[in-house]
């Protein structure tokens, strides 16, 4: 195969008729530019070019080879292009996924920011079930947002950063007996008929239950839905009380009231993890910029809330943003949910 440079060089000499010309719209020198077509020369069997008193004659061979090279070359130059494009964030797909409960707060302003930032970049969101390692192996995404387990230290794949800490917060009818409370303790739930969009057998809803059962009780799930809309609906009715995280008690409607639980109670990290393959690709890194700053904020106007991205460190690599390894809270007080 023909080297596409020499077969650049050959073009530029074609087109300008002389070597010097060449060089120095190429930022070669003379000798080089002489180099390249000699080498050419050899590769092709072809007389290229001929001394023409103190200047050169290009041959018919060599205009009609540069007019050949001519469109695989302007197909290299579009192929490096799209390369630097792609370092550069700006095209190209990337593949979120993200927890239900920060999916209807968090993630459409997120979006937002990112299409005005990188138009012509394709976002994937998937809403997931953001837990421990499982999520992470094989599963495609380039950016994960959520709770559970941190990742496993084994895994060279993956970065990750905590985000920040948050409690819990009861959810009771506007007419509910407990609406007008300040805060709440968690035993006090233990009469009440309770309903979350929680698997029963999750992570997430485990720690409630470890929580609930220091407090001397196991909550009595009596509706189990699939999507938190409907949580809120039964929650709404009067008859029935949910326990979920802060941040996805922030714009609450109007028929429900969310209480802070008051300590001991649950409580949960989020953390935002990158396929180490992508970390350094300016969008993956401004989409990391953007769930920090949205964390920041939340800290700032949830109670309860703890800015954790400062704290983000790597144990093998000092470049951000990599995996900050943060010991996981006792079941009681650390991190589930997506």
């Amino acid at each position: 195969m023909l080297d596409p440079v020499k077969l650049r060089v050959l073009r530029s000499v074609v087109e300008t008729g002389s070597i010097r010309a060449s060089a120095e719209a190429l930022g070669y020198t003379p000798s080089a530019i002489s180099q390249h077509l000699t080498s050419l020369r050899r590769e092709t069997g072809l007389e290229l070019v001929e001394r023409s008193g103190r200047g050169i004659h290009v041959t018919a061979h060599a205009r009609l080879l540069a007019d050949e090279a001519g469109p695989a070359l302007d197909a290299l130059d579009a192929v490096e292009r799209t390369a630097k494009d792609l370092r550069s964030g700006r095209i190209g797909r990337l593949r979120f996924g993200y927890a239900t409960s920060i999916a209807g707060d968090w993630i459409p302003e997120l979006a937002r920011d990112v299409r005005r930032r990188y138009p012509d970049l394709g976002l994937d969101l998937t809403l997931r079930d953001c837990q421990g390692d499982g999520v992470l192996e094989d599963s495609g995404m380039d950016i994960v947002v959520g709770d559970g387990e941190a990742p496993s230290r084994a895994s060279a794949e993956w970065e990750y950063q905590e985000i920040l800490e948050e409690g819990y917060v009861a959810l009771v009818g506007a007419g509910h007996p407990l609406a007008g409370r300040p805060s709440l303790l968690l035993k006090e739930l233990a009469e009440e008929a309770w309903v979350t969009d929680d698997p029963l057998d999750s992570y997430w809803f485990d720690r409630i239950c470890s929580a609930c059962r220091a407090a001397g009780f196991s909550p009595r799930v009596d509706v189990n839905p699939n999507d938190y809309s409907t949580v809120l609906g039964f929650v709404a009715s009067g008859d029935y009380v949910s326990v979920q995280p802060s941040v996805i008690a922030r714009d609450m409607r109007p028929d429900v009231v969310a209480i802070p639980l008051d300590p001991p109670a649950p409580r949960r990290r989020l953390r935002v993890q990158v396929r180490r393959a992508t970390s350094r690709n300016p969008a993956v890194q401004y989409i990391v910029e953007r769930i920090h700053a949205v964390a920041a904020m939340r800290a700032e106007e949830i109670p309860g809330v703890i800015y954790l991205g400062s704290t983000s460190t790597d144990r093998r690599d000092p470049r951000p943003p990599v995996a900050a390894v943060v010991p996981d809270q006792p079941a009681a007080a650390s991190a589930p949910r997506g």
